[in-house]
């Protein structure tokens, strides 16, 4: 069964060409750390709530606190990509040793996981669903801004702070 986009759920327009790795970008400022009042519960992992500067987007994501600490009013820029490769050739989903540049070098915190559910939202949005090895991150944003994700891909999580 072929992976069908985020987007092609919704009917919109498919994914463009694997050329450029980056599915999705904006810079976001935090504006809530732990909603639910989890300070006790995990001890290196806080949940992020932040709002994004151009698409309108929505935020939460588990962060590993311990390696990269997060402050309420911080802000960063955040990417979504397909591979780390720069000319967007595909992963062989091995960490590449070889010391060659690639989008890692330009960002301080990165997670690899999985787009496990797409859900449509009223007024043409879309929350996207993405678990970075249990760290889980939702994205609630404008169908147009998010259609490039597959659901069931796997994707980079890419972050540094402005």
């Amino acid at each position: 069964r072929r992976a069908a986009t985020c987007g092609e759920l919704l009917r919109c327009t498919p994914r463009e060409t694997m050329a450029n790795p980056i599915v999705f970008e904006d810079i976001f400022g935090l504006v809530e750390k732990n909603p639910d009042g989890q300070d006790a519960t995990f001890l290196k992992v806080e949940r992020i709530v932040a709002t994004s500067e151009n698409y309108e987007t929505n935020l939460l994501l588990d962060i590993n606190s311990m390696i990269y600490p997060m402050e309420v009013g911080e802000r960063f820029m955040l990417a979504l990509a397909r591979t780390l490769d720069e000319s967007g050739a595909p992963d062989d989903g091995v960490f590449n040793q070889s010391g060659e540049e690639s989008l890692a070098d330009k960002y301080e915190y990165v997670m690899h996981g999985k787009v496990y559910r797409c859900e449509e939202q009223p007024d043409n949005k879309l929350a996207v669903f993405i678990s970075f090895g249990g760290l889980l991150m939702r994205l609630k944003g404008d169908t147009r801004s998010l259609q490039q994700i597959e659901l069931d891909s796997m994707l980079y999580i890419l972050i540094r702070k402005s």
